[in-house]
């Protein structure tokens, strides 16, 4: 099949394409889907299938099978056509381009680090098994990559597009050089953060970093940052992110020993740490590792930047004693973790603790509160709004002690019955998820956990004893 389209899915076309870093595997699977439309759209197929101006219906209509629905992901994975381009995998995309995978893996793989396991996952993922409004963001997004055009005087109410006539051109390696080698050394900095922010960010991103004239920067970003600026410390922790995006850009991971000020246990401690992933978390930047914890346990946990006080970056070799044994399993197993790995730990449950314990939770507010300030807002993809039932069966099942459920039940019964109730599951004693709830005050009610309930209790006491 010909296609006008001029580029290869090489790491730094995906990351072009990418809605974040191609560390996260969700920007990486959504920048070869973009790809593989950019395609489809400019081949002859694309030409021949749809005319000068379509609609998503138009597209849909000749890019999957007859009486395709995509409103709901069951019915996407019910399709009974195998030969449906809902069905087709990563790897039979590539092929379709005529793309050698051998040789793109590890053009990946160099570049970012990516591990066998995620890449076979990768690879027999069908990518195109996306309901309607994340493959309708796709072509908003082509759109605001001005790699397709939106024709606003369309008549009716769906949108309506319409290929570039100059075919769309992603940066060549070349362009790629250049471009960055153009950035201050500041602007890399900022679009380095983005990788650890929110996915959502990035063409936020390349505004900021684009507009370098003050007196005309229209786009900014705060972010509470617990770092001075321009201090020893933000210069320590610059150069240990740096240091750490060397070693993961090298393909070569090793184990680092680091010595680590842990604020719980007042004290220096040793940790031998697999580095996994940088994250902003609790206005902090932390590194994501697994390995020997302050606490002397071997597990996940998350070291702060600034309060890792080494001199430099020491790693380890995998035979080294020091190196723990279930790590250096973990090598043996060719099962490292991954960035995705740790994704996907803090997708199963609310907080920035990805690595403790999980629990339900049972919240309460006024309905006036709910619908001004928490409808339509993404706090986790747990957290759920149920009604009064569900939060009494809930209640019922998870407070063993009688008299503890007893109580709660004649709170439940107490309250005004417009309330609105959530549920979400959390990360047991993390601190970001307590602070968001002494945030919000008497605008919120602990019904379940018991124990976590009681924890707000002693907080509001202890607040109204200040101020009495």
């Amino acid at each position: 099949m010909s296609t006008t389209f001029p580029n290869s899915p090489n790491p730094k076309i995906l990351q072009q394409l990418a809605n974040g870093s191609l560390d996260q595997m969700q920007n990486l699977t959504r920048a070869i889907r973009l790809w593989v439309l950019l395609n489809w759209l400019y081949s002859d197929e694309g030409y021949n299938a749809l005319a000068n101006s379509f609609t998503y219906a138009d597209w849909r209509a000749a890019f999957f099978g007859e009486n395709y629905k995509d409103e709901k992901q069951e019915d996407i994975a019910n399709y009974p056509d195998p030969n449906c381009a809902c069905n087709k995998t990563t790897q039979q995309w590539l092929i379709k381009w005529d793309v050698s995978v051998k040789e793109w893996r590890k053009s990946l793989q160099k570049q970012i680090g990516i591990s066998d396991r995620d890449l076979d996952e990768l690879l027999a993922e069908k990518l195109f098994a996306q309901v309607r409004k994340s493959l309708q963001n796709d072509f908003d997004l082509l759109v605001s990559r001005n790699w397709l055009q939106l024709i606003t005087d369309a008549p009716g109410r769906s949108k309506h597009y319409r290929r570039l006539e100059t075919i769309p051109s992603i940066f060549n390696e070349s362009e790629i050089s250049n471009y960055e080698s153009n950035l201050s050394s500041k602007a890399q900095i900022y679009l380095d953060m983005f990788s650890f922010l929110d996915p959502s960010l990035p063409l936020l991103a390349e505004q900021v970093v684009a507009e370098t004239d003050e007196d005309n920067h229209r786009v900014f970003l705060y972010v509470d940052y617990l770092v001075p600026e321009s201090s020893l410390l933000e210069d320590a922790v610059d150069q240990f992110q740096s240091e750490l995006q060397e070693i993961w850009d090298s393909g070569q991971i090793h184990p680092l020993i680091i010595t680590y000020y842990s604020a719980h246990q007042n004290s220096n401690k040793e940790c031998v740490v697999y580095p996994v992933c940088i994250y902003f978390m609790e206005r902090a930047k932390y590194l994501c590792g697994y390995g020997s914890t302050p606490k002397g346990d071997i597990n996940w946990y998350k070291y702060r930047l600034d309060r890792i006080i080494s001199k430099r970056i020491e790693p380890l070799d995998w035979q080294d004693p020091r190196v723990p044994q279930l790590l250096r399993e973990k090598y043996r197993e060719n099962n490292l973790p991954t960035p995705k790995t740790v994704n996907n730990m803090l997708k199963e449950a609310w907080g920035c603790d990805f690595y403790k314990e999980t629990g339900l939770m049972v919240l309460r507010f006024d309905r006036t509160f709910a619908e001004s300030y928490l409808q339509g807002i993404a706090i986790h993809n747990t957290f759920t709004a149920i009604d009064c039932d569900r939060a009494t069966t809930l209640i019922t099942q998870y407070t063993p002690n009688p008299d503890n459920r007893q109580i709660l039940l004649d709170i439940l019964q107490s309250r005004p019955s417009t309330d609105i109730y959530y549920q979400v599951k959390y990360r047991l004693t993390d601190y970001y998820v307590v602070r968001w709830l002494r945030a919000l005050g008497s605008q919120v009610e602990v019904l379940l956990p018991w124990d976590l309930r009681q924890e707000m209790v002693i907080e509001c006491q202890n607040t109204w004893n200040l101020y009495k």
